[in-house]
This record gives structure tokens, C-alpha cells and sequence, in this order.
């Protein structure tokens, strides 16, 4: 048997392996419950109905301030609030057709009514200048890009806050739980793999006779087939349970992405099928990193406990500094920890949300690439020495 079958069946013969896959999946699935259970209220028409409601109930409100204003006269306040009734009574028209024209499947109506709306918020939010009506500005832009995109291409409605169909679901999950989850499972699987064959500090590794190349490369193949593996595997069972509930949802569907310029964010809208590409190959970049980095501690320990901890605070705890501290946001683009999360990243959210230029797809390619070829020549450096020792 060779080295790597040895390492491999290490792999799939560790009880630890399916038990974090369980537990992981079960998060997930929960993921999965929680959305499809709350989904009804983001659909298209539910959000037509709550802002008739509201919009309704400002009318009525503001109907009653008339009633009682004493002077009946034509002052300032008495021209806005019927400007205000005469608004939203326009808006509950438009929305009452929204609600028909998706009760009806003619989502291009839909969307073109959804779009005028957003033009016209546009408007009213472009002259201001706080923060706070910058992120108002930045909403409305993505809003209005998501229904230009599908006044174009009158798709099914597909909820981004509550998502249950499978491509859909799947960009949520590897967005807001995955990366974070999944990266701690990662390491201490990966740990465990590493570091099984230092005894007392001593690699029992070396008195094999292999090189010391091979060796490197085959803990590096067995570390990527059990993080990639996993990694497809989870995905791949939630994205068949969701299409099977939900179906899968097109990937011709919108998702809005934007990009930091330093002046005002760039906002446009690709398909999910192109952005997910992108999507999977910063993710399996990152996937790599994380194997060829604990090879390294494990290397550089010898010991399973502090290469688990140190490989923790390097990863994650990384990541979770670039948010809290302010001067680590500038050369966050150059830490490949910061790439952890693929979809804010090829999303442009990340470097929207640090103000960074170079905080993209492109630049992380470049950041994960160099950082892995300079960890592997370190372990083959450290390897040499040791051989020599």
C-alpha cells in the first residue's frame, strides 16, 4: 500500500470525520427549515401586501390630521399632508398592480412597476450626505439594478433574504454560515490528519522509505481530498434537499454585486451561474491555503494541540480582526485569511463594507496563489532540514 492510500483510509476510516459532517449538516439543515419556513413573507406579493398595509394606514392617519385641523386653511403643513395622502395612495395603486400582475405570472409588469418605484426613490434619497442615506443609496441602487435586470429577464421571483431553492440557498449558506463553520471543522480534521504520525515529537513519517517530496505531496493530496470533499459533499447534499423541496431555482437569475471605487460603490447585477464560478474557485483556492498551512504548523509543532490553536488564531481569528481593527482593514487584501468568506468577496460586499480598492476576486487569486506556493516551499525547506538532521 502506498503512502497516500494509507493517508487517504486514515481519512475515511476516522470516526471523527462523519460525526463533524453530521453535526455540520444538521446546522445547515436547520438553515434550510428556518428559511423555508419564513420564506411566504419575502415572496413578491407578501412585500406588495405589508407596504399597501403600511401605505394605507399613513393615508388614514394622515386623512385624520386633516379632519382635524382647525383652520382648514392652505397652510405649508396642510399642502404636504395631502401631498403625502395624494404619494401614497400612488403607491398603494402601484403595488395593488404589482400584486396582481405577480398573482397572474406577468413578472415583467411586476418587475417594470418594482423598478419605477425604485427610480423614484432614488430620487428623493440622492441629495443626502450622512452615512446613514449613503447605505440607504446604496440600497435603493441595488434594488433598482435587481428589477432593471429582471424587467429584462422576467424570471420567476426569487427571495434573497429567505432563499429556498438550491442555487439560491446555497450562495446564503456558503455566505453567512458555511465559511465560518466549515473552516473549524476543516482545521481539526486536517489537525488530526497531519499530526498523526509525530509520536513525542518525533516523525515517524521519515523512516519510511520514501522522499521526502513525496511525502509532503501526499499529506497535501490527502488533506485537500478530505477538505474539498467534505466541503462538495455538504453542499451537494443541501443543494439536492432544497431542489427537491423548492427546486433549483436558474441560474440565469440575478445577484447583485457591487465594487468599491473609491468614490461611490459601483453596483450592477451578473447571473448566478457566472458568479458562482468565480465563487468556487476562490473557494477551493482557499480550501488549499488552509490544508498546506496546517501541514506547515504541523511541521513546525510537532504536536497536535498547538498546531490546532495557532492554525485557529491564524485563520478565523485572522478574519474576525481585519472586521474589529481599524489599521488591519488596509492590508486586509494581502491576507489570504481574508478571503475565508468567497461569496463576499467575489459580491464586492467585503470591500464595499472596508472601503478597500483592492479588496476583489482578482487580488485574492494573486494573495491565495502566492501565499500557498510560499507555505509549501517553506515545508519543503523545513523537510529538507529535518532529513538532514
Amino acid at each position: 500500500m502506498s503512502y497516500l492510500a494509507f493517508q487517504l483510509k486514515k481519512v475515511f476510516k476516522n470516526k471523527l470525520t462523519p460525526v463533524c459532517l453530521a453535526i455540520l449538516l444538521l446546522l445547515m439543515g436547520i438553515v434550510l427549515f428556518m428559511n423555508i419556513r419564513t420564506n411566504p413573507r419575502f415572496s413578491l406579493q407578501a412585500v406588495a401586501k405589508s407596504e399597501i398595509a403600511y401605505c394605507q394606514k399613513e393615508i388614514n392617519r394622515q386623512q385624520r390630521l386633516l379632519k382635524h385641523d382647525k383652520q382648514k386653511s392652505k397652510t405649508e403643513i396642510h399642502n404636504d399632508t395631502k401631498a403625502a395622502i395624494r404619494q401614497n395612495q400612488d403607491v398603494v395603486k402601484q403595488d395593488k398592480q404589482v400584486l396582481n400582475a405577480a398573482n397572474k405570472g406577468n413578472w415583467r409588469k411586476a418587475y417594470t412597476i418594482m423598478w419605477h418605484q425604485k427610480k423614484q426613490e432614488q430620487t428623493i434619497t440622492s441629495n443626502g450626505q450622512d452615512l446613514a442615506d449613503l447605505n440607504s443609496r446604496i440600497n435603493v441602487e441595488k434594488k433598482l439594478q435587481f428589477f432593471n435586470y429582471l424587467r429584462h429577464e422576467p424570471l420567476p421571483y426569487e427571495s434573497q433574504d429567505m432563499p429556498v431553492t438550491g442555487w439560491q440557498f446555497l450562495l446564503q449558506l456558503n455566505q453567512q454560515y458555511l465559511p465560518y463553520v466549515f473552516t473549524l471543522v476543516a482545521l481539526f480534521l486536517l489537525t488530526l490528519l497531519l499530526t498523526d504520525s509525530y509520536h513525542q515529537k518525533l516523525d515517524t513519517a521519515q523512516l519510511l522509505p520514501l522522499k521526502k517530496n513525496n511525502l509532503m505531496i501526499s499529506n497535501t493530496i490527502a488533506g485537500i481530498v478530505l477538505t474539498l470533499g467534505s466541503f462538495l459533499g455538504i453542499n451537494l447534499v443541501l443543494f439536492i434537499v432544497a431542489s427537491l423541496i423548492s427546486g433549483t431555482g436558474s441560474l440565469a437569475f440575478p445577484y447583485i454585486v457591487g465594487q468599491y471605487t473609491g468614490g461611490r460603490p459601483l453596483i450592477e447585477c451578473i447571473s448566478t451561474g457566472s458568479f458562482i464560478i468565480k465563487v468556487i474557485v476562490l473557494q477551493v483556492l482557499t480550501l488549499i491555503f488552509e490544508v498546506v498551512l496546517v501541514q506547515f504548523l504541523a511541521r513546525i509543532f510537532r504536536d497536535k494541540l498547538p498546531a490546532l490553536l495557532i492554525a485557529i488564531l491564524l485563520v478565523p481569528g485572522l478574519n474576525i480582526a481585519t472586521m474589529i481593527v481599524e489599521p488591519l482593514r488596509k492590508i486586509c487584501a494581502w491576507l489570504p485569511m481574508t478571503y475565508l468568506n468567497a461569496v463576499d468577496i467575489v459580491s464586492g460586499n467585503l470591500g464595499m463594507n472596508y472601503q478597500n480598492v483592492q479588496l476583489n476576486y482578482t487580488t485574492g487569486l494573486l494573495t491565495l496563489c502566492c501565499s500557498i506556493l510560499i507555505i509549501t516551499i517553506m515545508i519543503s525547506l523545513s523537510s529538507h532540514i529535518k532529513y538532514k538532521e
